[in-house]
């Protein structure tokens, strides 16, 4: 007869070491990885603390980076933005032409749209135009002294009506202010300096949409309706459930009219009033109006403060400490 007996197994010990990644910092391409620069005057100078330097410049008396050619707006109506070319830290207006530049100045040049992008490749990010003195002054030469229509200029200059009703109304208010004085010299040498600095609007190239209908606000929230498997149910149909009007008519007031039409549409239907029918034997009137909850005052179950870490106080003329209501 056998006897088996069974041995526990023996333990086995796995040794777990930790291992630290090292992460290998983002150095141009254009730099040694590692390269530490000496101390300079007993502190220590990293490589992008001396990149940053070296991209920056000098400084004059006033603080200004004077060598820089980013530093400064330009005022050839074009962008200042960071070019391609001086990727490789090449920041500085003085410094020599290489062969690289002569290379780049070869390139064809960008398209009008990618000299407004800040970022290049971010195409929603996109620097506004600025319409130039002598088709602002022909524009509202055709709206006030020939009586045009807002709609014929803004399909001639590919030009949002809302955009031609504010260089009007800017207009006016600039020769109000000529009239009174109120332009001063420095005023004057401001927009001049901003004028110069912003891109000129050109119709072939910057040309807005003039068919493009704001999105309601109502429309942001879904809505379910139920309705028979049979029974039509379009656009038109969608739009009255929303409480809104038809596209077509919203199109036709924003090429006729502009946005602000829409905006007074929607203020009417926000503050309008309701006083309620009065019965006999009533001694008062209910009058009913649309607020915003929280504007109205304390409302039910608003908690208040007393017990709170972060209770707010004041202080009254004599120095005394209060607790503020909320």
């Amino acid at each position: 007869m056998l006897a088996l007996r069974a041995h526990p197994p023996k333990a086995q010990v796995v040794r777990v070491s930790q291992v630290r990644y090292n992460r290998v910092l983002a150095y141009p391409s254009y730099t040694t990885k590692g390269y530490i620069p000496p101390s300079r005057g007993g502190r220590k100078q990293t490589v992008f603390k001396k990149l940053m330097d070296e991209f920056l410049g000098d400084k004059n008396y006033k603080g200004q980076y004077y060598d820089n050619r980013f530093a400064f707006l330009k005022q050839n109506h074009s962008t200042n933005y960071i070019d391609p070319r001086f990727a490789e830290g090449k920041s500085k207006l003085f410094a020599e032409e290489s062969e690289e530049d002569e290379a780049y100045e070869e390139r064809p040049p960008p398209e009008p749209k990618d000299q407004l992008r800040p970022f290049s490749l971010n195409r929603f990010t996109v620097t506004n135009t600025m319409v130039s003195e002598d088709m602002k002054k022909q524009l509202v030469s055709e709206v006030l002294d020939e009586g045009k229509a807002l709609l014929e200029v803004a399909v001639k200059y590919k030009m949002k009506i809302q955009r031609i009703e504010a260089l009007v109304k800017l207009h006016q208010i600039e020769m109000q202010y000529q009239e009174e004085g109120k332009i001063t010299p420095t005023l004057e040498k401001f927009a001049d300096v901003m004028y110069k600095a912003f891109p000129l609007f050109d119709p072939e190239a910057h040309g807005e949409n003039l068919t493009e209908i704001p999105i309601p606000s109502e429309t942001l929230h879904s809505r379910f309706v139920t309705i028979a498997e049979s029974e039509p149910f379009g656009p038109v149909d969608a739009a009255k459930e929303f409480g809104l009007e038809p596209a077509a008519e919203t199109l036709r007031k924003v090429t006729e009219e502009g946005e602000h039409a829409l905006s007074m549409t929607n203020n009417t239907k926000v503050h309008k009033t309701f006083v309620a029918p009065m019965h006999e034997g009533d001694r008062v009137a209910y009058k009913f109006t649309d607020v915003k909850v929280g504007e109205v005052g304390f409302r039910y179950g608003k908690p208040y403060r007393d017990n709170r870490k972060d209770r707010k106080y004041a202080f009254d003329n004599a120095g005394k400490m209060y607790p503020v209501l909320e």
